[in-house]
């Protein structure tokens, strides 16, 4: 009954994190194809580049102090060590500003040596320019969202998820409107270059920040309250800052290192993709290497946010109850927990990367409308079991870092970043844009068998139940996609209507959705995953049935 109880807290933990986080998700969708049709798609690679050394610069800033916040809250919370979880967020917010503050310097200063290779040599001096402005930009938000970070992280210690998933939430919705509004008054109104886009589109970042910093301040004032009530009667003195400061660099650091060879894949893009297809091809395929990789990067990369939302739910709701069943040496539960992640995980993921791969032109049309429709369907198609497997990727090596693998975790990703950096050249000179799908996929692959390997050996994980369960899966997600492509082929669409292809897509996606859900119930598959009882199941039948 307890395990019950557990596995359920933490599944719903992990779908009120996803829930957030697609909320937000979606949210982002919406003001992509109007800043994608405001700013052109050549502006969009201009977006990509900045984000992706922002984000990096985001790990950076943070180092890892966010997760750190979140383990150790649990941790204590779980000791009843109140006065230790208050001098954990106190500090740990503090390493945060401090690294916040030297990361924006850094990135004002090597704003224009970035900016010259990430173009490459045969860019001309105004974009160089437009690129460093937009990280100027980005300093501020660099500050801001770290700061943003750390109060989630102790809220999510708390297990207050549903502040973590609000303030998410909120905080997307505030950008997207400013992104939205600020970007018709400046080029459409104001009649200014259509870059002007883009620099709302990344100062609209710090705007969303600020506002999810003051919301999530006020609902989580009420815990912060309760706590500093029961550190006052407590009579253990709790630990010292420096034992505090110790165990945040301890966990933070680690977390830091993985984060950013995490995104070697966008890392090594980013830096080096226009620069040497300008090199093999020559200096008149710049426009189309910088177009294409705005595509890729930046419009299909936002489409895949959406599957990557099951891992960032999964990730943000495992680390309290991992920890715990490990502070406990619940090995037993804590490796059913594992799986049943897992398989959680690959129950929503598989038939959503399949719609992806069967109607990635109805999806990009649907998004972005004609424009480069061939291109942008060609590469989305490409990248969706790349995207799929850097979603299994990010819940691997979430778990791993949690389970205090982190040395493990860093040696996996070194050997992958090698391989990464010495395979993403001869892919993209033999495939151009493609190769930087393929050799991403790559990548993901190796680290997701090395993860495998080291979670089997020091808790002896066995995930040979999972991938039975995940080929059913498949399976019932082939059943699901292909009739429904087939007959949607004989539609003959000619994509002129975006509105009428979204009510097809709509009708089709509720099908394909019922038929899977069937399926998967026949099968057992949801009874055995989410523990769900027999009377549960055989209530959802009868309306499926009518």
């Amino acid at each position: 009954m307890e395990n019950t109880k557990v596995k359920q807290s933490l599944l719903i933990g992990a779908l009120t994190s996803s829930f957030g986080v697609f909320v937000s998700k979606l949210l982002g969708l919406f003001y992509y194809s109007p800043l994608n049709a405001t700013a052109g798609a050549y502006n969009m690679s201009f977006y990509n580049i900045s984000y992706s050394y922002y984000e990096v610069l985001l790990q950076i800033s943070s180092a890892g102090i966010p997760f750190a916040i979140a383990a150790l809250v649990a941790k204590y919370a779980a000791k009843e060590d109140y006065k230790t979880v208050l001098l954990v967020k106190k500090m740990g917010i503090s390493l945060v500003m401090g690294l916040s503050i030297i990361a924006s310097i850094g990135f004002v200063f090597l704003a224009n040596p970035l900016a010259r290779q990430s173009l490459g040599s045969s860019a001309p001096l105004s974009d160089i320019e437009d690129l460093k402005r937009l990280f100027y930009i980005l300093t501020i938000a660099v500050i801001l969202v770290p700061f943003l970070s750390a109060i989630r992280g102790y809220c999510q210690g708390l297990k207050r998820l549903d502040i973590y998933a609000s303030g998410q939430v909120l905080e997307q919705f505030v950008r997207v409107l400013s992104i939205i509004f600020f970007a018709y008054i400046f080029v459409k109104v104001l009649n200014f270059d259509s870059i002007w886009a883009i620099y709302m589109a990344l100062a609209a970042a710090s705007i969303g920040a600020l506002i999810a910093i003051i919301y999530t301040k006020l609902l989580a004032k009420k815990d912060e309250n309760r706590v500093e009530e029961l550190a006052k009667v407590q009579e253990d003195p709790g630990r010292t800052k420096i034992e505090v400061t110790k165990e945040i660099i301890a966990l933070g650091i680690p977390y830091l290192v993985v984060s950013v060879l995490s995104n070697a894949t966008m890392i090594i893009n980013t830096t080096f993709f226009i620069d040497y297809m300008t090199k093999v091809n020559g200096p008149e395929i710049y426009e189309y290497a910088k177009l294409s990789s705005g595509i890729l990067q930046a419009n299909c990369a936002k489409l895949s946010g959406i599957p990557a939302v099951i891992s960032t739910g999964f990730c943000s709701s495992m680390v309290p109850y991992l920890t715990e069943l490990l502070e406990k040496n619940d090995f037993v539960k804590l490796r059913k927990q594992v799986n049943q992640i897992l398989e959680a995980a690959l129950y929503v993921l598989v038939p959503m990367m399949l719609i992806f791969y069967f109607f990635s032109k109805d999806i990009y049309y649907i998004m972005y409308g004609s424009s480069n429709l061939e291109l942008g369907a060609d590469l989305l198609r490409t990248a969706c079991f790349q995207y799929f497997f850097g979603v299994i990727d990010l819940i691997f090596s979430s778990m791993m870092v949690t389970l205090r693998l982190k040395g493990k975790t860093i040696v996996v990703l070194i050997v992958s970043f090698i391989i990464k950096f010495i395979v993403f050249f001869p892919c993209v000179k033999l495939f151009g844009t493609y190769g930087m799908s393929y050799s991403n996929a790559i990548y993901d692959f190796i680290n997701i068998s090395m993860y495998l390997f080291f979670l089997n050996k020091y808790y002896d994980v066995n995930i040979y139940a999972t991938l039975k369960r995940f080929v059913l899966m498949l399976g019932c997600g082939m059943v699901m996609v292909i009739p429904i492509s087939l007959l949607y082929e004989l539609l003959a669409f000619d994509y002129s209507s975006r509105i009428i292809d979204i009510a097809y897509m709509g009708l089709c996606g509720i099908l394909m959705a019922l038929i899977y859900i069937y399926i998967t119930i026949k099968l057992n598959l949801p009874q055995k995953i989410f523990g769900i009882k027999k009377p549960d199941v055989l209530k959802i039948l009868s309306r499926f049935k009518g």
